[in-house]
């Protein structure tokens, strides 16, 4: 019996990636009961609090796991992903923009070299890893991944090194047609197209394990508001300066269909922390908005929550992807933000509002809430039918 190595950047507290090993975990013990799983990240983590899975480091996993174990990048927006990134975010947020401003920009290949050594790897990407790191007869594969870091590499040397890792590969599937064409660029064999792994989420969690696993805070919340809420989610970054320019925006859109907002914080690492973002437009609301946070950061909450929402409005790719698996309308924030773009041109119902700045938030949700019922569960049901397909065709390869 050979074992399965999920690897990822699952040891930092981000919503989306610690979906990704809960989610496939289970896909492969429903369907391969008999495969022994590690689960593995840069380093060894323990974020069971927020209902995640621990993780050992990949270094360990490796030497753990027989010569013919198949490594699973099990999702996120790996491919090309640097170390200056994948280390950053493990740092605390105090740490962080010193390590961003002065070591990655003053010294970018020390750095590289340094955080590279620290987790125990030689390989040049973090989650592309080299043979010398993998070992000879391990095959490799990547799961519905993003792959919108390959646009930065165009040195002819990087293209040619990446290329060469990506065609090593035994299954390659990505999760948008923008990830599909980079890598296209970069000469790596036509890759699959799926959905996220997280699409299939409704089918394998159900509404009573989410109701025993949500907080009592979580339940009374959602029985306060049991007449329908608008649920906002915005990373500090991506709110910078539209404070006031959101706070308007939620207030008029709270007045015009007559439902309260419900703040909720997807992620807490550092270049992904909702809350203080959070806190500042909550506190610009219109005198008289009805509004209630979330700021915990369980995985169990946040799902629930947004699937009993009226419409999820937010920057979080994986707040997107929970409204699309539990039938519920969403509108993506801002023209900036490329990953929930580009996946939602791959994938959602075409009406479905993307890149909305502030002034134009109200009419967004005005539209996404017309969406029937029957084409939100069609589009839900037809994605997780999809994933599966590219899964069992995956896992012929283990």
């Amino acid at each position: 019996m050979n074992d399965i190595i999920l690897y990822g950047a699952f040891d930092r507290h981000n919503y989306g990636d610690l979906l990704f090993p809960l989610i496939m975990e289970r896909v492969i013990n429903d369907l391969h009961p008999k495969k022994k799983v590690l689960i593995a990240g840069l380093i060894n983590s323990n974020l069971s609090k927020y209902g995640a899975r621990k993780t050992i480091t990949i270094k360990k996993a490796l030497k753990m796991s027989k010569n013919d174990a198949t490594l699973i990048l099990a999702g996120g927006d790996v491919v090309a992903c640097d170390w200056q990134s994948a280390y950053g975010y493990l740092l605390p947020k105090s740490l962080f923009p010193l390590y961003e401003r002065i070591a990655c920009y003053y010294f970018p290949k020390f750095t590289q070299y340094i955080t590279s050594r620290l987790v125990g790897l030689t390989s040049d990407l973090p989650f592309n890893l080299s043979r010398n790191d993998m070992g000879t007869s391990r095959k490799v594969i990547y799961n519905s991944v993003g792959a919108t870091g390959v646009s930065n590499v165009t040195k002819e040397q990087d293209v040619n090194a990446l290329c060469e890792l990506m065609n090593e590969t035994d299954f390659v599937s990505v999760r948008d047609k923008f990830s599909q064409s980079q890598l296209e660029r970069v000469g790596c064999s036509t890759p699959n197209l799926a959905p996220d792994s997280a699409t299939i989420m409704s089918s394998y969690i159900t509404i009573d394990e989410l109701e025993q696993k949500s907080s009592f805070a979580t339940k009374d919340l959602i029985e306060t508001h049991i007449e329908g809420y608008i649920v906002f989610q915005i990373s500090q970054g991506h709110v910078r300066g539209k404070e006031k320019a959101f706070a308007e925006a939620l207030s008029q859109t709270s007045k015009a269909f007559n439902l309260p907002i419900v703040f909720i914080a997807i992620g807490n690492a550092a270049g992904h922390n909702d809350v203080t973002g959070v806190h500042k437009v909550a506190s610009l609301l219109t005198k008289g908005t009805t509004y209630s946070t979330y700021l915990d950061g369980n995985i169990f909450d946040l799902m629930n929550i947004i699937r009993n929402a009226s419409c999820y409005c937010g920057t979080s790719l994986h707040g997107l992807i929970t409204s699309m698996s539990f039938s519920v309308p969403r509108v993506a924030l801002l023209p900036t933000l490329r990953k929930q773009i580009n996946y939602m041109n791959t994938w959602d119902l075409p009406h479905m509002p993307k890149g909305v700045m502030p002034e134009d938030l109200s009419e967004a949700v005005g539209i996404a809430m017309t969406t029937p019922s029957k084409d939100l569960k069609s589009l839900g049901q037809k994605l997780t039918d999809t994933y599966m397909s590219n899964f069992k065709s995956m896992s012929s390869s283990f």
